[in-house]
């Protein structure tokens, strides 16, 4: 009987433990509407020393949809500062039981160049191809490393759509070592937090997903998250003390910058013939930039300390390619040989990049670029780019607070911000309606600011492609055809000439001996957000532009105007909106102007901002009506 029972016990244990990860078991309010849950992640971190550290990470992901996989990616990376001590995965079935495990052999050691032309990091990877949904994963990993310059972060759910059950971070400091911390959004959601000068620990349950929606601030500004920074610490070999902005720049400039800025004898007199003659020395720096352009392309480097010190600029301007580092330290150099000033400047780069916080003193930003002073502006260079304008960002870059790195010291600074003014589009269309009610005519369309970073690249695309291109952005002409595509880029006045010839033979609607016309041949807004009663972000617009329309129509001499709408306006906050339309004898002149501005509001008034732009969808397809004579 003793056996009988022992055998029982053990057969509930192993039930048990297989029903652990069940998908059925997941909350309900935690499942509904997520790519994958978060059933349990436990982050165990020992910070030995400034230089020594241990982190320990076992995470389990319960995912039930391939859209998911590609963010969910199992790998670790590790350079030749780093031990990685042991690492495993088990799948699991719908109902918690393990179908898999994956040993160290079943993983890929691999260099882990990436889009990298050099790196000195690797990879350890599992190739996961599933093979049915849901699975649950479990990945664990251990591993040691003298860089302590980036402490793992505590970030509950890194995507979003996805909910956790448990997150667990605790991190050990039996040292005391000084540790600076940022702590957003916590308040918004069920954590437990315990803090000493030994131990940090935080912990997360239950916490449901934020969904993905339109129009929304930045992920990493809505979701929770904590980032500690040693005071001292080390990073690939190289020790600091880092306790304000001062010291921070006097770190960059004599680890990372120094000696770093020498060229050779003939490149100096290169430079020293390109500018003879050229007295401002703004637009000696202009001509010094575009030499660089004209010299240089871009490839990514990460090795260095840390893939944050770059490539000398001998070797920039001897190899002709080097990575932002590399070329935004060479471009300095180039100045310098005329005793021009400028600043190695650290920016969170990308169109959703937030600001380098200067509450919080630690390595920040994923980029840098090139500041240079001048007595009326402060001119920004974005050196990794081989076509953009001189003292031109783009969205990359642009309306943040960046970092820069000068003698005196750490200097924020914010980069161009483009008015919607700024950011304009001004087209005028020329067409005339022929007998046989085809419409022919000719663009012209001048875009600035940042419609100008939207297009100026159609340049270098093939004549398929650019045909593709209008004919899509006139997808409400049926069986258009283009020709005469013509382009001018103005890099001087930031300005993108579009000029093409268009024929539209089934523009017109016949009712009998009258006609419906829409004369709005060129600009209509056909991509409409959807509504949404359970929004639960802010609505966000980052960038605001403006839209100018004129289209001068000539009309059949057998026809004349029956009925015409009246002229519209409409103002709200996110913008304004005006039509009208004038006849004199035979041709029509059609206008349209059209501003959308930047700004956040409440999450409430999301649907209020869908109406506006349906309203103005709407009055985009306003008609008028011909007559025959």
């Amino acid at each position: 009987m003793k056996s009988l029972l022992t055998l029982f016990a053990l057969g509930m244990l192993r039930v048990f433990y297989a029903q652990e990860y069940a998908v059925k078991d997941i909350n309900p309010l935690l499942s509904i509407g997520v790519n994958a849950v978060i059933r349990q992640n436990d982050t165990q971190i020992w910070l030995h020393d400034y230089n020594s550290i241990t982190i320990e990470d076992k995470t389990v992901v319960t995912v039930f949809n391939q859209k998911v996989m590609e963010d969910l990616q199992f790998y670790l990376l590790y350079d030749s500062y780093e031990t990685v001590k042991d690492y495993y995965a088990i799948i699991y079935n719908e109902q918690g039981q393990k179908v898999k495990t994956f040993k160290k052999k079943d993983f890929m050691d691999i260099s882990a160049t990436g889009s990298s032309l050099y790196s000195d990091d690797r990879a350890i990877l599992l190739k996961l191809t599933p093979t049915f949904y849901p699975f649950t994963i479990e990945f664990y990993y251990q591993k040691h490393t003298s860089s302590t310059a980036f402490i793992p972060a505590f970030i509950p759910f890194p995507y979003s759509n996805m909910s956790v059950e448990e997150a667990s971070y605790t991190l050990h400091n039996e040292k005391e070592i000084p540790i600076y911390s940022k702590k957003v959004n916590l308040e918004d959601y069920s954590i437990t937090i315990e803090e000493s000068p030994q131990k940090y620990h935080f912990l997360a349950k239950n916490i449901r997903p934020i969904l993905s929606e339109e129009l929304c601030p930045s992920f990493w500004e809505v979701m929770p998250w904590v980032r500690f920074v040693p005071e001292k610490f080390q990073l690939k070999g190289v020790t600091t003390q880092i306790n304000n902005w001062e010291k921070f720049a006097a770190w960059q400039r004599d680890k990372l910058l120094k000696g770093r800025d020498q060229l050779d004898e003939s490149s100096v007199l290169a430079i020293n013939n390109l500018v003879a003659g050229i007295e401002d020395p703004k637009l000696k720096t202009k001509a010094i930039y575009e030499y660089m352009q004209n010299k240089t392309r871009y490839i990514s480097v990460q090795i260095g300390i840390g893939g944050w010190q770059p490539f000398p600029a001998k070797e920039v301007d001897k190899l002709g390619y080097g990575d932002c580092k590399g070329l935004t330290n060479y471009t300095k150099a180039l100045l310098k040989t005329q005793g021009i000033d400028s600043y190695y400047t650290i920016v969170d780069s990308g169109p959703s990049g937030l600001d380098i916080d200067e509450n919080f003193v630690a390595l920040q930003g994923n980029h840098v670029i090139l500041s240079v002073p001048f007595e009326d502006e402060l001119v920004f260079l974005e050196c990794t780019s081989q076509d953009l304008p001189f003292n031109f960002l783009g969205t990359h870059t642009d309306d943040r607070k960046v970092l820069m790195i000068t003698p005196e010291g750490g200097v924020f600074k914010k980069t161009h911000t483009y008015a919607p003014e700024i950011n304009n589009q001004t087209t005028t269309v020329n067409a005339v309606l022929d007998a046989d009610f085809i419409v022919r005519g000719q663009v012209e369309s001048k875009s600035y600011g940042l419609k100008y970073y939207e297009i100026y690249g159609i340049e270098q695309q093939t004549q398929k492609d650019k045909e593709l291109h209008y004919k899509d952005k006139l997808g409400f002409h049926n069986g258009l055809a283009i020709d005469g595509i013509q382009f001018q880029n103005d890099k001087d006045l930031v300005c993108f000439t579009e000029k093409l010839n268009f024929t539209s033979p089934s523009y017109i609607t016949k009712a009998g001996d009258r006609m419906l016309l829409n004369p709005n041949l060129y600009s209509r807004i056909v991509n409409i957000p959807k509504k949404n009663t359970n929004r639960t972000l802010p609505l966000e617009i980052r960038r605001g532009y403006s839209y100018h329309d004129e289209v001068n129509l000539q009309l059949p001499e057998n026809y004349t105007l029956d009925s015409v709408f009246e002229p519209y306006k409409l103002t709200t906050d996110f913008g304004s909106y005006t039509i009208t339309v004038a006849v004199s004898g035979n041709a029509l002149t059609y206008r349209r102007d059209l501003v959308l501005h930047s700004g956040r509001w409440p999450k409430e008034r999301f649907n209020e901002y869908v109406d506006f732009i349906k309203e103005i969808a709407k009055r985009d397809k306003s008609k008028i009506v011909l007559k025959s004579l």
